[in-house]
């Protein structure tokens, strides 16, 4: 039952292992490890034969001299002796058997020393045991009986291992055989997909001569480099701070008077500065939370911050009536938040038109002579109400932009353009003028000089 079973599973073995083999190597090597399993095969078979052989003879050896004693007592020895010896003798072969099959597995080399080794180590075995039991039958046929024996055991393993020579031969030629035609096998088989990857060699062009038109010596000229191209660089994106109008309010209180002069000359060098207290009020827009002083606070710096750009950009400058036509209040350019503004729409659609309050006109700043004076700190939600009391106390009573007397009274030209934000232009001024105008008092209008602010 066990070497079919074996025999079977090698070929499966063997099946399987050729199907996901593929080189000429691995086919090989299978091919050596099948046959060398074929040669321990037939070698457990060879070495049962002997087993059955010693076993058959030692039997035999028992029964003859059971037949043959004379005395009793002797008859009850051998009876004894021989019930009890064989089974040593029979388990001694068995292991040396086994051991001798486990060594002819690993290494199939040395099976045919170990074979011949334990042949006549048994031979040895059986002349030791049998002149004891000659001795104790005491008879001439046992000792016939088992020189024959001896002489058949020996003959058998002489057999036996001339057979497994043969085997190991006829193993190693098959071998030899075999591999020039795997081999082969290989090889033939690789070559047509070798032909089927390998492209096509490209066909060859022709390549015609090009006839050259002649060079015509010009006379040389001085080469002239040109500058390479400067790389502009992108400025890196600061990252966003919290409002504050305290880099505006130094710069104020740097570059302008108390009178209201402004040294653009100086805000020149701190274009830096403002620059980034513009981008300080682009990424801060009014928030819906914002109360009226803040946002309001915001509008104004915003207004005069822009019209100072304005002018450093374009500077040096007679008026600011020089640019865009003379409506640098119309161009949209401010951007903040995600809008763009113009002058104009800070001034009067945000800051009259939806906080309503004629005091605006004294704290915007348009960059001219006869515009109310730019004050020399920034506008925050503390001081906003303080500082429009002041400014606009300060513009109507200041002769250079209002003469008022008892008698008559000359005032800005922002009264007349802008007297509807004013209602009562009298009651305005009366409210913070030193000399009060009386009802009869004959009004005029000075002429308002577009000179810029310096």
């Amino acid at each position: 039952m066990f070497l079919p079973t074996q025999n079977f599973t090698i070929r499966k073995i063997l099946r399987t292992q050729l199907e996901h083999t593929s080189s000429g190597r691995e086919l090989d090597s299978l091919r050596e490890e099948v046959y060398i399993k074929k040669f321990k095969i037939l070698f457990i078979k060879l070495v049962m034969k002997i087993i059955n052989w010693t076993l058959a003879i030692v039997l035999a050896f028992n029964l003859v001299a059971c037949t043959s004693g004379t005395d009793n007592t002797k008859k009850h020895e051998v009876i004894t002796k021989t019930t009890t010896t064989p089974p040593q003798a029979v388990t001694e072969t068995t292991t040396q058997v086994t051991e001798a099959t486990t060594e002819a597995v690993e290494n199939t080399d040395k099976a045919q020393p170990l074979a011949d080794a334990k042949a006549q180590a048994e031979t040895t075995k059986t002349k030791n045991e049998t002149p004891a039991k000659s001795e104790k039958t005491s008879t001439s046929k046992p000792k016939q009986i088992v020189e024959k024996a001896k002489e058949a055991t020996t003959s058998k393993v002489k057999e036996a291992t001339a057979g497994t020579q043969k085997v190991a031969e006829t193993v190693k030629e098959t071998v030899q055989n075999t591999k020039p035609a795997v081999t082969e096998t290989v090889v033939k088989s690789i070559e047509p997909v070798k032909e089927a990857v390998t492209p096509p060699p490209a066909p060859k062009v022709e390549t015609k001569p090009v006839a050259t038109p002649p060079v015509v010596e010009k006379p040389s000229a001085a080469v002239v480099e040109k500058p390479a191209p400067k790389v502009e660089e992108k400025p890196i994106p600061k990252p966003k701070m919290p409002l504050s109008h305290d880099a505006w309010d130094a710069l104020l209180r740097k570059h302008v008077s108390s009178t209201g002069t402004v040294s653009y000359s100086g805000f020149k060098g701190d274009m830096g500065k403002l620059q980034d207290y513009l981008d300080l009020l682009a990424n801060n827009p009014p928030q819906s939370a914002w109360g009226r002083s803040k946002t309001m606070a915001y509008w104004i710096n915003a207004y005069n911050a822009y019209t100072v750009k304005l002018i450093l950009d374009n500077y040096p400058l007679g008026s600011i009536t020089d640019l865009e036509g003379g409506k640098p209040w119309s161009k949209r350019w401010i951007k903040l938040g995600n809008q763009t503004y113009t002058l104009d729409q800070i001034e009067k659609e945000i800051l009259l038109k939806k906080y309503k309050d004629a005091r605006v006109h004294f704290a915007v700043n348009c960059a001219a002579k006869s515009c109310p004076a730019l004050l020399n700190q920034a506008w925050t939600s503390g001081n906003l109400e303080s500082n429009f009391e002041r400014q606009t106390k300060k513009f109507i009573n200041n002769p250079q932009f209002n003469e008022i007397s008892s008698k008559s009274a000359k005032i800005s030209q922002l009264f007349d353009w802008y007297a509807s934000d004013f209602g009562d232009v009298q009651t305005f001024i009366n409210k913070y003028s030193d000399t009060p105008l009386k009802a009869n008092t004959k009004i005029d209008f000075m002429e308002y000089n577009w000179k810029l602010n310096e």
